[in-house]
């Protein structure tokens, strides 16, 4: 399956601990950085359920939003870069 993460981490001023960096570890171990708080790729069942319980676990509900968009197939999809784009070398 096909997935489009998006994030908006609270800053650490609003909280005690910045776990800005923890997600975003987190998600890049299982999808490609294509914007500074967006994610995307191909991801099994599994993983996306292992991901889930683990971003569950380490956001602040009343701070942090985290939306994960599924999709089974992509054909009824397209893909468009206008300007850079930033899944390219930039965060490697």
């Amino acid at each position: 399956m096909y997935i489009i993460l998006v994030y908006d981490i609270a800053n650490k001023s609003l909280k005690e601990k910045d776990n800005s960096r923890r997600i975003r570890k987190t998600v890049e171990k299982y999808l490609t950085r294509v914007q500074f708080s967006v994610f995307e790729g191909e991801i099994r069942a599994s993983d996306l359920k292992v991901l889930k319980a683990i971003l569950k676990k380490e956001h602040y509900s009343e701070l942090d939003s985290i939306i994960i968009y599924e999709f089974d197939r992509l054909n009824y999809s397209r893909r468009e870069v206008i300007g850079i784009d930033k899944s390219d070398a930039l965060f490697s």
